[in-house]
């Protein structure tokens, strides 16, 4: 793992009680970028740390977490444009060896909830590699959150292949996004966060009268 996941992992790891974990954070991070329609880091970005306030100890501790989850948004947006570069990350349970897929797949379906209209698009549209992407990636959360559940011989097999057809699935749904969406900006910029600007909390403040407060 990179020097900025372990940092961005440890964060998330300590500083949230009901906030993502990592494979969530990345899985919704890929369906945030490969989403038909934009969605703002005011918008999402609150979607990261749950229902609670964020607290940090000081400014630039915000800063820098915002900082880290913007990196890594790019990095994905990058390696989608890579070839074979697209890789989720799964955690592995070292008992059994086997892949977990569902907390990826919790964070990709929090993200399609954001923007259901574009999503009925592909749904609605003659593009059966899409679609059947969605159709994977909703079974799966599904089966992921308790609302369906499967027959263990369903079960193995999901658990056999999808970790290899989610980087397919995102591949096909970010295809179908450049080809629908041309003038869509390619990169999300992190930046500095300005003290009038709004708080990437997502409190809905100024900056300054939110997490910037001294």
């Amino acid at each position: 793992m990179d020097n900025y996941l372990d940092e961005l992992d440890d964060l998330l790891l300590n500083q949230f009680d009901e906030g993502m974990l990592l494979s969530e954070l990345d899985g919704f991070l890929t369906g945030i970028i490969v989403s038909p329609d934009m969605v703002p880091p005011s918008v999402w970005l609150k979607q990261v740390w749950g229902s609670e306030t964020p607290k940090f100890d000081a400014p630039e501790n915000l800063q820098r977490f915002f900082d880290l989850v913007m990196r890594h948004h790019n990095e994905i947006l990058a390696s989608l444009d890579e070839p074979d570069g697209f890789a989720p990350i799964l955690e592995v349970d070292t008992r059994s060896n086997e892949t977990l897929w569902e907390l990826w797949i919790e964070g990709f379906s929090k993200a399609m909830k954001l923007a259901s209209r574009g999503w009925n698009r592909i749904r609605a549209s003659d593009d059966e590699g899409p679609k059947a992407a969605i159709a994977g990636i909703t079974e799966l959360a599904a089966f992921a959150d308790g609302r369906h559940e499967l027959t263990e011989e369903e079960e193995d097999r999901w658990d056999r292949e999808a970790p290899d057809l989610i980087p397919i699935w995102v591949l096909m749904l970010h295809e179908w996004r450049l080809e629908n969406d041309q003038n869509r900006p390619m990169s999300a910029t992190g930046g500095k966060v300005g003290r009038n600007d709004p708080c990437p909390c997502g409190s809905g403040k100024k900056y300054k009268k939110c997490c910037g407060l001294n």
